[in-house]
């Protein structure tokens, strides 16, 4: 069976006979080697550099966040014309992915509004963070919703529309299977915002998001990092979205942390829709924790498949390699191929 009707099956809602697996990298022929997904970016390359330099509503030194949600001027920068932002960001997209769209199953993915939101407040970079290609805010924006309500609302919605038509031009690509929003609004302790936002912000958004994508028949996909099963949020989204990515809902950086977390998992599982999707099981941290042998690290996806079940789930490893690390190092790469021989052994199994 080719990956893409693998994939396709699990989130219909059909157990295959193979467990599906996605290895997300920016090594994008090392994803299409292992795994049945490839997972292309269209995100916005007019508004990356705000990750590496600041974004245009960047509080300024020495301005209190009250000065600043005053003085706050969204008119200021030069938004740019939706047109070119699509067509910029589409063309980055289908050249990370079109090699491998006749097999794979394909998923075009956009930064979500609120995500973007924090990088347009966000400040200068510290030299640390760009050095390893990492970015930073301050949460800004959260704070913008709280002390200038107005003004947050029309960054939102605006930034909003602009996601909302690069999805409908994704769903025009015949080949791409599925849409992810990437739209981190959460941490280990929870929502990073107020109840209200979440009502009059993020989850209306949201729905347009989907509602799209499910007209088109294709499939929706949420990331978000941290723990989304607090306030009924996780309830609400599983109303909206066919699937959930990472289920980061508590820390896993040493084996013991990630059994617990498997714990988790598995009591997320009864809260959601009978086919909602989880894309988890594989936490980054112990790919490269040397001292974690290939034996430890599948003992984390056995526990996931002996308590959540086969169907429903495609493993997934919980980020991407950090800045520096790679895949094809060998200890990770021993991890790697321990866990195919596990996959192909479990699809022999029930054969």
């Amino acid at each position: 069976m080719r990956s893409r009707e693998l994939v396709t099956m699990v989130l219909a809602g059909d157990e295959p006979g193979k467990i599906p697996l996605h290895l997300e990298t920016l090594d994008k022929e090392f994803e299409a080697r292992f795994s049945d997904l490839i997972l292309g970016y269209a995100w916005v390359p007019q508004w990356s550099v705000f990750l590496d330099e600041k974004g245009p509503f960047s509080r300024e030194t020495g301005q209190s966040i009250f000065e600043w949600a005053d003085e706050l001027e969204l008119e200021s920068y030069e938004w740019p014309e939706i047109g070119q932002v699509v067509q910029a960001s589409l063309k980055e997209f289908e050249a990370a992915v079109l090699k491998y769209v006749r097999e794979k199953f394909v998923v075009f993915e956009v930064i979500g509004p609120t995500e973007q939101c924090e990088y347009m407040c966000a400040p200068k970079q510290l030299s640390v963070s760009t050095g390893v290609k990492l970015s930073f805010h301050r949460f800004d924006f959260s704070s913008l919703t709280r002390l200038n309500p107005g003004k947050a609302r029309t960054l939102y919605n605006r930034v909003s529309k602009y996601v909302l038509e690069l999805i409908k031009a994704g769903l025009e690509i015949q080949w791409v299977d599925a849409v992810r929003v990437a739209d981190d609004a959460f941490s280990y302790a929870g929502p990073n915002y107020r109840p209200e936002f979440f009502e009059k912000f993020y989850l209306p958004w949201h729905k347009r998001f989907t509602e799209k994508i499910r007209k088109s028949g294709r499939h929706s996909i949420l990331h978000s990092d941290g723990d989304l099963t607090k306030n009924n949020l996780l309830v609400k989204l599983s109303s909206l979205y066919d699937a959930f990515h990472p289920l980061d809902l508590t820390v896993k950086s040493t084996l013991r942390d990630a059994e617990k977390w498997v714990d988790l998992i598995v009591e997320a599982r009864g809260l959601v829709r009978e086919k909602t999707v989880f894309m988890t099981g594989l936490p980054i941290d112990l790919f490269f924790r040397d001292e974690i042998s290939p034996e430890d690290f599948i003992s984390v996806p056995k526990k996931l498949l002996s308590l959540h079940g086969r169907g429903k789930l495609v493993l997934s490893n919980t980020h991407r390699p950090y800045p520096g690390r790679s895949f094809s190092e060998g200890k990770a790469l021993r991890k790697i191929l321990k866990l195919k021989r596990f996959i192909n052994s479990e699809s022999k199994g029930i054969n």
